[in-house]
């Protein structure tokens, strides 16, 4: 069974993770920089509530969460953009092993 894994802001150099994984990161955008057949970049994503109505209720702010898929076996590797305002962002990258 595929996992979704909160990886959130924590300072992680590389992960081992099984193909269908799902990662979640705190941050506002990123991509795959290199492994394309082991990762997908699934998008930058708000958090967003559903409010007694049924409305689905967001706030008006940079994207907090990013999320990967593994597809396949191999190495990526990742780099992930934070801001809050979008005036100072910081990067990281992240070293990824995908499992059978």
């Amino acid at each position: 069974m595929s996992r979704l894994i909160d990886i959130g802001t924590a300072p992680v150099a590389e992960l081992i993770v099984r193909v269908g994984d799902v990662l979640s990161f705190g941050a506002s955008g990123g991509r795959v920089e290199e492994g394309a057949s082991a990762m997908e970049a699934l998008g930058a994503f708000q958090p967003a509530i559903v409010a007694t109505n049924g409305e689905v209720l967001a706030p008006e702010s940079p994207p907090t969460t990013m999320l990967f898929r593994a597809t396949g076996p191999g190495r990526a590797k990742l780099s992930l953009f934070s801001s809050l305002d979008w005036s100072a962002p910081t990067a990281r990258s992240v070293e990824i092993v995908v499992r059978d």
